[in-house]
């Protein structure tokens, strides 16, 4: 991921050319809530930026001239570069264009940081569901109950359906706590329980999962 990534949505850039009369609400707001505005010239270039110290200039004068001397980042920094600007104080970061290093894209704080490293991981479900066939005879919800706790899981629900004919097999419908799902599957088995539909997306736990950890530990240097 690169700076880009981080880009919030919520951070108005500042004409320069607009005066500390024309702008004080704003910037009364943004430096309150969450830091210093990016200003910018006409074509989009960028200037600086305007915190807590322009509002006690002249109302007459203008941000061009007030704006302090930021650097900002490159779109394609690494994100690992940003959160360490952010680590060591600072919270709003511009963020300008590869090609002429100059011409402002937006701009990151810890916010929209955080949203980023976030996205790093998938929204998980809350279980996975498993069914179990079994003849009538064998069925036992203390053998399951043992298989879902070998397994390190959580049994969350447990429903039986009895077949309707004799000796017509019952059905087992259990849930558990979501990445333990395959772990679940593969216990159930050593108790002579076959598991034949598994619902959800089990094993989240995978080579993806660990890749996505990594590098977020990477960014902050863990």
């Amino acid at each position: 991921m690169t700076a880009k990534d981080a880009i919030s949505s919520q951070i108005e850039a500042l004409n320069g050319e607009m005066t500390i009369g024309e702008s004080i609400d704003r910037l009364c707001i943004a430096v309150e809530r969450r830091g210093p505005l990016p200003v910018v010239d006409d074509s989009g270039r960028y200037l600086g930026m305007a915190d807590a110290s322009a509002l006690g200039a002249p109302r007459g004068s203008q941000l061009g001239n007030l704006a302090n001397g930021t650097r900002p980042m490159s779109a394609s920094s690494p994100v690992s570069l940003l959160l360490e600007r952010m680590a060591a104080g600072e919270t709003v970061i511009p963020i300008v264009d590869d090609v002429s290093s100059e011409m402002y894209i937006g701009a990151a704080d810890r916010e929209s940081a955080m949203r980023m490293a976030a996205s790093l991981f998938p929204q998980l479900d809350d279980y996975t569901e498993l069914t179990v066939v079994c003849p009538s005879g064998e069925y036992s919800a203390s053998a399951i109950a043992h298989a879902v706790e070998d397994a390190d899981a959580h049994l969350l629900n447990l429903n039986v359906v009895a077949g309707t004919q004799p000796n017509s097999p019952t059905t087992v419908i259990l849930r558990v706590n979501h990445s333990r799902g395959d772990s679940v599957a593969r216990s159930l088995a050593r108790y002579g329980y076959d598991t034949v539909e598994m619902a959800g997306t089990p094993g989240l736990l995978n080579a993806d999962m660990i890749e996505r950890v990594n590098s977020l530990l990477h960014y902050l240097e863990v």
